[in-house]
């Protein structure tokens, strides 16, 4: 008996630390909650990409938007930032957001602590010749824990995640109609993309879609935005 209640406590004391741990979970729904219901209030679409910048993609985009009129927010890896210093240079130029997304792309849940805010504080060393150290971030794979999670907080840095997830990265691409439906259904949304240059259907796909989505937006008279416009 004594036994058993002893592996019972054991194991309530281990799903209590695990839920705490990973308790920024639930801060990302708080917070996200609040960020939809502004962006459907005011009509805000916000297009977002992670992983760049790389070559030709990143450029194919800056062309795109710029043709458009368009501004958006880069979320980048430190280390390709560093291989491509003129694209980030670019980036900024043309007046939009660069943002944080550490340096090798680990996922929170499933490393060490320290080497995952490691890896956070390398991405912003990499990009301080363009980020400010309390500069916007977005974890990798959108996942935190109570380590990753104060190490944002002491920087200051606002965190952002996605409300619409293009699946540029699924298996099976969507069609760029079934993802602008939903946006159109929305009524507003911070629309998930990756720049990272993939296969040409991938990157075929991600400029299509970017194309779609500021159709719909124009049509439907949203408001384009970066994402540093919904911090004021």
């Amino acid at each position: 008996m004594r036994k058993t209640m002893t592996t019972a406590l054991a194991a309530t004391i281990g799903l209590a630390g695990s839920a705490v741990y990973f308790s920024p979970w639930v801060w990302r729904r708080y917070r996200m909650n609040r960020i939809r219901k502004k962006l459907i209030e005011n009509r805000i679409l916000a297009l977002t990409y992670d992983d760049g910048p790389s070559n030709p993609l990143t450029p194919q985009l800056l062309d795109l938007l710029g043709q458009r009129d368009a501004r958006a927010s880069f979320f980048m890896l430190g280390r390709h930032a560093q291989q491509h210093p003129e694209i980030v240079d670019r980036v900024l130029r043309e007046g939009h957001d660069v943002g944080c997304h550490s340096d090798q792309h680990m996922h929170a849940w499933k490393t060490l602590p320290w080497e995952a805010v490691a890896d956070i504080d390398a991405g912003y060393q990499r990009l301080s010749p363009w980020l400010q150290p309390s500069g916007m971030f977005r974890p990798p794979y959108g996942k935190m824990t109570l380590p990753t999670y104060w190490s944002i907080r002491r920087r200051g840095a606002p965190v952002w995640w996605w409300t619409i997830d293009s699946g540029d990265t699924h298996t099976v691409l969507p069609s760029a109609s079934q993802v602008a439906d939903r946006l159109r259904h929305e009524g507003g949304g911070i629309v998930l993309m990756h720049d990272l240059d993939r296969t040409q259907p991938r990157n075929d796909f991600v400029l299509e879609l970017t194309e779609t989505l500021i159709d719909v937006a124009r049509r439907d008279s949203l408001h384009i935005r970066p994402l540093r416009d919904l911090c004021q």
